[in-house]
């Protein structure tokens, strides 16, 4: 087989991976930009019905990374092209991702009706953004480990942002200096590269997430979703 067919069939490979990924899961927040360059978005949510997508009726608008959105490191193949994310780049992540399985949160308890198990922030939970520590891109408790950062972002006094925070398994290989701490969290302003909305619609998101089924984000500016939409077999966003 000749280069050009073996690099036909790796991208058709990277293709169906993307495909299986959207196709095993049972929910889809589905966030989509104007350009890569808006820093506001849209968020829809999908549940699995038999072989289809069944959008409910419940959308909302979100903010996201200041500067826009550049690819990050998920489940999708590699991205290449001006939008790459990296570390400060204060732009969020494009793609494919999981979400953490705990929700954190300053309350003592959580939300009413939300199934997630969650933990509370303490004025020891940090999340390591220095690229040089061996914790980078992880949340940990200050005096649980040796401490090897010179910067991180205490979560614990960040509020009201993080009264509610779950977090996106963004750069989950801890590539150092591809981008860290990514979060959906509360208080609909411009951020550093997590996505952040209104108090009632955060409460949706959480109530409808069911930690029994599988759940992936897809982030993409508006062109890249429908140029993906069949290759990544995504939901159409309209009836």
């Amino acid at each position: 087989m000749n280069n050009c067919a073996v690099f036909l069939v790796l991208i058709v490979l990277l293709g169906q991976s993307s495909f299986s990924q959207i196709s095993s899961a049972q929910k889809l927040i589905v966030t989509v930009a104007d350009d890569w360059n808006s820093n506001s978005a849209t968020v829809y949510l999908f549940d699995r019905s038999k072989d289809t997508w069944k959008k409910q009726r419940y959308e909302f608008s979100v903010s996201i990374g200041e500067k826009g959105m550049g690819w990050g490191i998920g489940l999708h193949p590699e991205q290449n092209g001006e939008f790459v994310k990296h570390e400060g780049d204060k732009r969020s992540p494009a793609g494919i991702f999981e979400l953490d399985t705990v929700l954190y949160g300053l309350m003592t308890v959580p939300p009413e009706g939300v199934r997630f198990p969650y933990r509370q922030l303490t004025s020891m939970t940090q999340c390591i953004d220095d690229t040089g520590s061996q914790f980078y891109n992880t949340i940990v408790e200050e005096g649980s480990v040796r401490t090897d950062w010179n910067s991180s972002e205490e979560m614990g006094k960040v509020d009201p942002d993080y009264t509610y925070v779950l977090a996106v398994r963004h750069n989950a290989g801890l590539n150092k200096g591809k981008g860290s701490c990514i979060f959906f969290h509360i208080n609909k302003m411009p951020t550093s590269g997590c996505t952040s909305m209104e108090t009632d619609d955060m409460l949706t998101l959480l109530r409808w997430l069911d930690p029994t089924s599988r759940t992936l984000l897809v982030q993409l500016p508006h062109e890249e979703y429908h140029r993906l939409r069949t290759e990544w077999n995504l939901p159409k966003l309209s009836n």
